[in-house]
């Protein structure tokens, strides 16, 4: 098969998704990939990773850019066009949606390329802005042929609100990307008999429905619990974290974090927490597992799914701080467990969330959505 990867983030785990995907269709599964990534991606700051980038889009920096460079969206897709009806690939897929994809999207339609959408989630989260998105990702998933949800929890609510039937639709895991460029130093498992006080990093975007009061209240529960909190990420409001950082233990580092940075901050912890209100599903969790990291979590929205009670980590019994301070307390006290459920996410990480494991999973599914096109082309 013939398959186009595309995703035009500049930052996020969108631009390594769609890249660590077309390199593991190619080298796992002997498929034909041609890769679309921003031009201006994170993730392209590595020189020689753009040689793997076959059609490199610049997009746009500012809201200026994004309506000049909008308007004249025809010339800028222009090569990747020409390249679609002169090779018709079998299969196109987009890894996360932007506002440029509704464009691609059409031309694909008309040339009768079928394509598939990762549905990261359904429906907003409290207290994001991003509405139009959410209103454009439900319109493509409306013309998609395939879709692909990460979670059982978002396959639930995408079915409210979009008619599946007829689609090919898959729920597979997010991934534990291998993050091959960085060439980082083998995981090394959290201490089994540690002699200080126990290491919990909260990483990412730190916004509101992430649980920061909720955190901060459970930890207000455990005074007598010796605990270092880190905060790793970009804060929506400088005020949200306010609470977090006025207590004993805690160190901040607020801003956007690059791949080795978190990287960084994940091998000083013994765990992370994800205290979470609301949630699809999280990226945090298997880059902690792929770096031997338990997770503790609330047990909301697709978290669950994702982190295995006693396995790969500890999953709260509700959404209270009392329950949030009792799992970090066991955590605290047990210093075996972090390197026991270490193990365990690490082994996760390694077997069943891997590219190997899950690129033909991928594969099947794009493999479908074509045969389905080509059936419905020959009726």
């Amino acid at each position: 098969m013939k398959v186009l990867v595309w995703q035009w983030g500049r930052f996020g785990a969108g631009p390594r998704f769609a890249f660590e995907l077309a390199r593991a269709l190619t080298q796992i599964c002997g498929q034909e990939t041609v890769l679309s990534l921003a031009e201006g991606a994170e993730l392209l700051q590595d020189k020689s990773l753009r040689r793997d980038v076959d059609f490199p889009i610049y997009t746009y920096a500012n809201a200026r850019e994004f309506v000049a460079r909008t308007l004249d969206i025809r010339r800028i897709l222009n090569p990747l066009v020409r390249w679609i009806e002169a090779e018709r690939p079998d299969a196109a897929i987009v890894t996360m949606i932007g506002y440029w994809d509704v464009f691609l999207v059409r031309r694909l339609r008309r040339i009768g390329v079928p394509f598939t959408v990762i549905s990261h989630d359904a429906e907003i989260h409290p207290g994001d802005r991003f509405h139009l998105a959410l209103y454009l990702q439900r319109h493509m998933l409306r013309q998609a042929d395939g879709v692909v949800t990460l979670t059982e929890f978002v396959a639930r609510q995408v079915a409210t609100r979009v008619n599946l039937a007829g689609k090919v639709h898959a729920t597979i895991p997010l991934p534990a990307f291998d993050y091959a460029d960085l060439d980082l130093p083998e995981p090394v498992l959290p201490e089994a008999a540690r002699k200080r006080p126990l290491r919990l990093l909260l990483a990412g975007r730190l916004k509101r429905y992430k649980g920061l009061d909720l955190l901060a209240n459970a930890l207000a529960l455990l005074g007598d619990v010796p605990i270092s909190l880190r905060l790793a990420g970009a804060a929506q409001e400088p005020g949200d974290v306010a609470a977090l950082a006025s207590l004993p233990g805690v160190e901040i580092d607020i801003g956007w974090q690059s791949d080795r940075a978190l990287m960084a901050h994940l091998d000083w912890a013994d765990a992370t927490i994800l205290p979470y209100v609301e949630a699809s599903q999280s990226g945090v969790a298997p880059m902690s597992f792929r770096r031997a990291r338990a997770v503790i979590a609330t047990p909301v929205g697709g978290l669950p799914e994702q982190i295995r009670h006693e396995r790969t980590g500890l999953v709260a019994k509700s959404v209270l701080p009392q329950d949030i301070a009792a799992v970090i307390r066991r955590l605290a006290e047990d210093t075996a467990l972090a390197h026991r459920l270490g193990e365990g996410a690490l082994r996760h990480a390694q077997k069943e969330i891997s590219w190997r494991a899950l690129a033909p999973r991928f594969a099947e599914l794009l493999g479908k959505v074509a045969r389905k096109r080509n059936n419905s082309l020959n009726a």
